[in-house]
């Protein structure tokens, strides 16, 4: 079984590769396309949203698909869209080849953590999701760091060769290891509202603020890094691996938080990521040296990843659970305010740089993170309440 679950991670390996693996590479990107760094960020904007818009959308209609055919598919053309976007030569084209790749694969990570929670018990639905989600992390550990090393060595369109043969490995071995698991019903009627039931909407809500908060300074994180370091290059690639490291840590700590505090476990999480945002801004503020600026940023990055990702594994349980048999389209539309969430984020980093600069990203962060704190309390009295013993 862990197998399974361990090819199953490839999906969003291949997803969150493909959707990031030219963040470390804006200014190279910029000049040679031919605009600005602000406006080559909005790439991920494109992607995200058009993920946001197509998951909830693409679950309903592909729901009496059998799961492991989908996502062979939904891979194989995310491979195709990354394909295209390495040979785009024109920067609106290349918009059009990351909005396909967003909308094909929208369905990645919602399939992937179907198929994970049919293979397993209610009870080690956290774990298995912990697991299937880190593929996220292992892009930013590996498939990204590799991919601004990649770029800044052949030029940035081969970072998206690297994403597409991801895509496919991951295609080849969904289709080789993972089971059939049946033709699936349709969702059950009223499935939006089954899916949204309180507090599903709050913990949605969580999920996309803490996303726009953090996407606000990591849309950006080139820039961001050769600000408080001095790296450029490639060598922005080495930061980036606190993300995926951090991430890692978040999730074990997640599923263990998932079947432990639960859902009280989401406001101390939360203010994690409130404070590491406001860090980005002091330390951009507070000109530190090279060496300080890189412990610190190294310290931001692992410290922030590890709290948003360890929201993951304790929101999708939750939804898993509120859910029942419209599960799927629960998970869709957690990715879809993922997705959009990053979309929105990189749209407010943007319109910061372009209205003041850089520095204050992470302060646009912390203000968004602050909203997504007040939610996750609005979450966790919701629990408390429904906690309490019948009298």
């Amino acid at each position: 079984m862990t197998s399974k679950l361990l090819v199953l991670m490839l999906s969003p390996f291949a997803f969150g590769t493909g959707a990031y693996v030219f963040t470390g590479l804006l200014d190279p990107m910029a000049i040679d396309l031919g605009v600005s760094v602000p406006v080559v960020g909005q790439l991920q904007s494109a992607f995200a949203i058009a993920s946001a818009l197509g998951g909830p959308v693409l679950a309903v209609m592909t729901s009496r698909y059998e799961r492991k055919r989908l996502l062979v598919v939904v891979l194989f053309g995310l491979a195709v869209a990354n394909a295209a976007s390495a040979m785009a030569g024109l920067f609106s084209t290349l918009v059009v080849a990351r909005i396909a790749a967003g909308l094909v694969g929208a369905l990645t990570l919602p399939v992937a953590s179907a198929i994970a929670v049919g293979l397993v018990g209610p009870e080690k639905r956290a774990p298995a999701l912990a697991v299937v989600f880190s593929g996220m992390s292992l892009a930013f550990l590996i498939g990204i760091p590799v991919g601004s090393f990649v770029g800044a060595a052949y030029g940035w369109p081969a970072s998206f060769w690297l994403a597409t043969l991801i895509a496919l490995f991951a295609a080849g071995a969904s289709a080789v290891a993972i089971p059939k698991i049946g033709h699936v019903p349709a969702p059950p009627e009223g499935a939006f509202q089954a899916a949204l039931r309180p507090p599903a909407k709050s913990l949605l809500a969580v999920t996309f603020l803490s996303f726009v908060a953090t996407f606000a300074s990591v849309a950006f994180i080139g820039p961001l890094v050769t600000a408080l370091t001095g790296l450029e290059g490639g060598d922005i690639g080495w930061m980036q691996l606190f993300i995926g490291i951090g991430s890692l840590v978040g999730l074990a700590l997640g599923a263990r938080l998932a079947t432990s505090r639960g859902l009280t476990a989401l406001t101390p999480l939360m203010l994690v990521v409130m404070v590491t945002q406001g860090m980005f801004t002091l330390g951009l503020l507070a000109e530190l040296t090279p060496l300080r600026g890189i412990i610190s940023t190294a310290i931001i990055i692992f410290t922030g990843s590890a709290a948003l990702f360890a929201l993951a594994p304790i929101v999708q349980a939750a939804l898993a659970e509120i859910a029942g048999p419209a599960a799927t389209v629960a998970f869709a539309l957690n990715g879809s305010v993922v997705f959009l969430g990053q979309g929105l984020g990189a749209v407010l980093g943007g319109g910061v740089i372009a209205q003041s600069s850089l520095t204050w990203t992470g302060l646009a962060g912390a203000g968004v993170a602050v909203l997504a704190f007040h939610a996750t309390r609005r979450v966790r009295a919701f629990h408390l309440h429904e906690s309490k013993p019948a009298i």
